[in-house]
């Protein structure tokens, strides 16, 4: 009987109180990628913010991010040294999502949000990765800690060569147990 009660009390408690329409939690930010690949014809070494030390990086794309965040988004593969894993590191810039790219990539107030993932291809043009949010500016620090999915399709050009692709990048409302 006592269960009951309480559970009538607290049914009643939220009849009494919902959340106002359009305020609660973002379940998601959604946004679509495009990207130009640089490696391995550009090799260009990670900016040197402090959670990079020691481990060396080589941009795999550039491109543009829309969505409910906008602006470059550039993509890292850790480098080994004879080759890449399957691991790396976007970084998200406050910076215009057009082509040819501009960004002042060493204006670290520039940075919106940046992370860690591991990807791997689920055919000869798809990907997919899962990640984490390992740093957001003020406007973002609600999405520190949280998971993240993309993926997307590659091309090729025609020597062979990675040149262009399409895609998704999700950030979802669940932290991580990983941060």
């Amino acid at each position: 009987m006592r269960k009951l009660i309480f559970g009538v009390a607290a049914l009643l408690l939220l009849l009494a109180s919902p959340a106002p329409a359009g305020q609660g939690v973002t379940p998601m930010l959604k946004m679509d990628t495009t990207y130009k690949f640089a490696f391995p014809s550009l090799f260009v070494p990670a900016a040197p913010f402090a959670e990079r030390v020691g481990i060396l990086y080589a941009l795999a794309w550039e491109g543009t991010v829309e969505g409910d965040v906008n602006g470059v988004i550039r993509w890292w593969v850790e480098f080994t040294g004879t080759g890449f894993t399957a691991a790396g590191r976007w970084e998200i810039w406050d910076c215009v999502p057009e082509y040819p790219v501009v960004c002042n990539y060493g204006d670290p107030a520039l940075l919106i949000m940046a992370g860690y993932e591991t990807f791997r291809y689920v055919s000869d043009i798809d990907w997919e990765g899962k990640g984490i949010v390992t740093y957001a500016n003020e406007e973002f620090a609600e999405w520190y800690g949280r998971r993240t999915n993309d993926g997307g399709y590659v091309e090729f050009d025609a020597a062979g060569n990675l040149s262009y692709g399409e895609g998704w990048f999700t950030i979802l409302n669940r932290p991580s147990n990983k941060h």
